[in-house]
């Protein structure tokens, strides 16, 4: 493929709600397109919805912690044992078996009402902040924080310690980058877990930790997997729901008929999470998902050789007109169609149903909390967390 021209993959904007002009362009000559990654290496991303799912859902294609020699994950946590990208077939299957009790029915619902009394906590600790406030400090942050401490077993009072690693951990690092800081991160992350899961043993109860120490105690998994499982599903499962607040209250702040829209008929809230999810799937501000064929496969008539990076685009998912009606509009009455927010296949996201009850929660009664909520700078200046591969932004000052 060297020697040849390709346009490097296109950033997303987040101070739009629409896909950047070069996606556009680029985005206009077909579903799949070669391009060169921020890295230098060369590959395809995948901008169509049927496309992607043809990815998300084919065997032959490794998952993202699991790439090639000639390639290096981009963040330490991929390829670490029990952190699920990083298995695949049945090893997947074993491992994602053993925590889904965890995001069962029965535990999100009786996270419901924890989440709804967190939030109306938080709410009224904005409200007693001087103007303008950081909501990223005040809700976004600590909600997710409070919500799977709960969910894993861990005191919420160590949240800025594992959400200090959490964000080293997850810094997007390209093959030829340092992973020092990183490495050092993942093993001090890992041995906070070792302790909190043996703990367990003295103080079990109804949460994670407890759920993989008894799986660890019948062999169905080895304290290393424990612990990758633990704390991958703390590193995921906080980080990407903090952005996905974020965005949601960008895009209401830039359309506010559709926020008048919710205020007035509260009922919409279910479709207004998922055209939040729709636009800014978790990782928006960046690409998507990486996957790598082990043989030469053909997608939509695009060849494309063994052991190449192709990224699925799932943001560039959400704007393929093919599957959308006029998908470049925020539209919180939108017909429901499915989009690839939580990704699709054996790798579908474990913790939707926990992440789609906490944006519920949120916008469900924010704006009746804060009836005059807006943003306290204008959306180019907010700041995105360009390191951290979930996205979100440094600060998200706020007036009400």
């Amino acid at each position: 493929m060297s020697g040849q021209s390709l346009p490097t993959l296109p950033m997303w904007r987040v101070d739009h709600i629409e896909p950047s002009p070069e996606m556009l362009a680029l985005r206009a000559n077909g579903p799949i397109h070669r391009v060169r990654f921020p890295s230098g290496h060369e590959g395809w991303w995948v901008t169509g919805y049927e496309e992607a799912k043809a990815v998300l859902s084919d065997a032959a294609f490794r998952p993202s912690g699991m790439p090639p020699a000639a390639f290096t994950p981009a963040t330490v946590i991929l390829g670490s044992p029990g952190w699920l990208g990083s298995h695949e077939g049945s090893e997947h299957a074993r491992l994602r078996t053993i925590v889904a009790p965890a995001f069962s029915n029965r535990r999100v619902k009786l996270l419901a009402q924890q989440i709804e009394a967190i939030a109306a906590q938080l709410f009224e600790t904005l409200a007693a902040q001087p103007q303008p406030a950081d909501l990223r400090h005040y809700l976004s942050f600590p909600l997710p924080a409070m919500v799977i401490s709960a969910l894993m077993g861990v005191p919420y009072e160590d949240h800025a310690f594992f959400a200090e690693l959490s964000d080293e951990v997850m810094t997007h690092q390209h093959e030829s980058g340092p992973r020092s800081a990183a490495l050092l991160a993942w093993g001090e992350l890992r041995t906070y877990i070792r302790g909190k899961m043996r703990g367990k043993r003295q103080d079990p109860g109804d949460n994670l930790l407890t759920d993989l120490l008894a799986a660890v105690d019948q062999g169905k998994a080895t304290e290393e997997e424990a612990i990758g499982l633990a704390a991958g599903i703390l590193v995921a499962g906080h980080e990407s729901t903090v952005a996905q607040i974020e965005f949601g209250l960008l895009a209401m702040s830039r359309h506010p008929h559709q926020r008048e829209r919710l205020v007035g008929d509260p009922s919409l809230v279910d479709k207004a999470v998922e055209e939040i999810l729709r636009m800014y799937p978790p990782g928006a501000g960046w690409d998507g998902i990486m996957r790598y064929p082990r043989t030469d496969v053909t997608i939509a008539g695009v060849h494309i050789p063994a052991e190449s990076k192709v990224l699925v685009g799932l943001p560039a998912t959400s704007f393929d007109p093919h599957h959308f009606d006029d998908p470049e509009n925020f539209d919180i009455g939108r017909a429901e169609k499915p989009h690839l927010a939580f990704s699709y296949g054996p790798h579908y996201c474990i913790g939707e149903a926990l992440a789609r009850l906490e944006l519920k929660v949120v916008f469900g009664s924010i704006f009746q909390r804060f009836p005059t909520l807006r943003l306290a700078v204008a959306p180019e200046e907010l700041k995105l967390r360009k390191d951290i591969i979930t996205g979100g932004f440094e600060e998200f000052p706020v007036l009400w």
